[in-house]
C-alpha cells in the first residue's frame, strides 16, 4: 500500500509539474500576443468598429482567464496556512459578494454565528474557494442565495444553496471534473479549484438533494433546526464541511 501510494504521488508530482510547464509555454505567446493587439489598437482605433476585432479581443480574454483557472487549479493543494478567526472571516467574505453583484435584485439570507472557533486555513484560498462557490449560485438565475455556517462537534458546516435552475445528480457528480460547464464562457476550473482547496483544508465538498435532508419544507426564510437555510426544490445546495482540528 506504501509504494502504491509513492507511486500515485510522484505520478501527481510529474503531472502537475507538465501543467505547470505548458501553461508557462503557452502563456508567454499570449503575452505577447495580446500585447500586439494593444498596439494595433492604438495605432488602429478604427479596429474597435470591426466585430471581429471584438471577437479576438473576447478569445483572449478567455485564453488568458483560463491560463490562470490553470495555475490555480495546479496548484491548489499548495497552502499556507494560518490561525484565522472563522466568524469574521465568514462573515466578511459572505459580505463581500455584495460587491460582486451590486445591483443584483436576488434574495440573500447569511447566518454566521459569532461564536465559530479560530482554525488553521489558508485564507486567501479559502476565500477563493467559497467566493468562487457563491458566485456560481448568484449566477444560477435564482431569486434566492443563502449562506449558512454551523458548528457541529468536529467540523464547520457551510451549505450554500440557490433556486435556481436545477441540476441533475449526472451532472452535479460531472461538474467536479476538470472542463466540463455550461457556462458559455466558463473555463470548467471553478468547482475542481473549490473542491482541490477545500480537500487541501482535509475537508470535503458535495451536493445534496432533498431526500439527503432532514425536512425539504424548510425555505430559506425557515431554517432547519441546525440553522441551516433550506431550500430544495429547485436549484442545488452545496455543503462544505471543515474539520476543527
Amino acid at each position: 500500500m506504501a509504494a502504491d501510494k509513492s507511486s500515485l504521488e510522484k505520478q501527481l508530482e510529474d503531472y502537475r509539474f507538465a501543467l505547470s510547464k505548458v501553461s508557462h509555454e503557452v502563456r508567454n505567446p499570449v503575452t505577447l500576443i495580446n500585447s500586439y493587439l494593444q498596439l494595433l489598437e492604438k495605432d488602429h482605433p478604427e479596429l474597435k468598429q470591426n466585430e471581429l476585432w471584438s471577437d479576438i479581443t473576447e478569445e483572449m480574454l478567455f485564453l488568458r482567464r483560463l491560463l490562470d483557472d490553470l495555475s490555480c487549479y495546479n496548484n491548489t493543494f499548495c497552502c499556507q496556512f494560518s490561525a484565522t478567526e472563522m466568524s469574521p472571516f465568514l462573515l466578511k467574505l459572505s459580505e463581500s459578494v455584495y460587491l460582486l453583484f451590486p445591483d443584483s435584485p436576488i434574495s440573500y439570507q447569511i447566518s454566521v454565528p459569532e461564536n465559530l472557533p479560530t482554525l488553521s486555513v489558508d485564507p486567501l484560498k479559502l476565500n477563493q474557494a467559497l467566493t468562487n462557490l457563491l458566485r456560481n449560485s448568484f449566477e444560477s438565475a435564482a431569486q434566492s442565495v443563502s449562506f449558512s455556517v454551523v458548528e457541529k462537534q468536529d467540523c464547520l458546516q457551510i451549505d450554500i444553496i440557490n433556486d435556481g435552475a436545477s441540476i441533475s445528480k449526472e451532472q452535479q457528480t460531472e461538474f467536479f471534473k476538470p472542463f466540463v460547464t455550461t457556462k458559455p464562457n466558463g473555463t470548467g476550473l471553478g468547482l475542481p479549484i473549490a473542491r482541490g482547496i477545500i480537500e487541501a483544508h482535509h475537508g470535503s465538498i458535495a451536493f445534496l438533494f432533498p431526500e439527503e435532508t432532514s425536512d425539504s419544507k424548510n425555505t430559506p426564510d425557515n431554517p432547519d433546526k441546525s440553522g441551516t437555510l433550506l431550500n430544495h426544490m429547485s436549484g442545488s445546495h452545496l455543503r462544505i464541511v471543515l474539520p476543527l482540528c
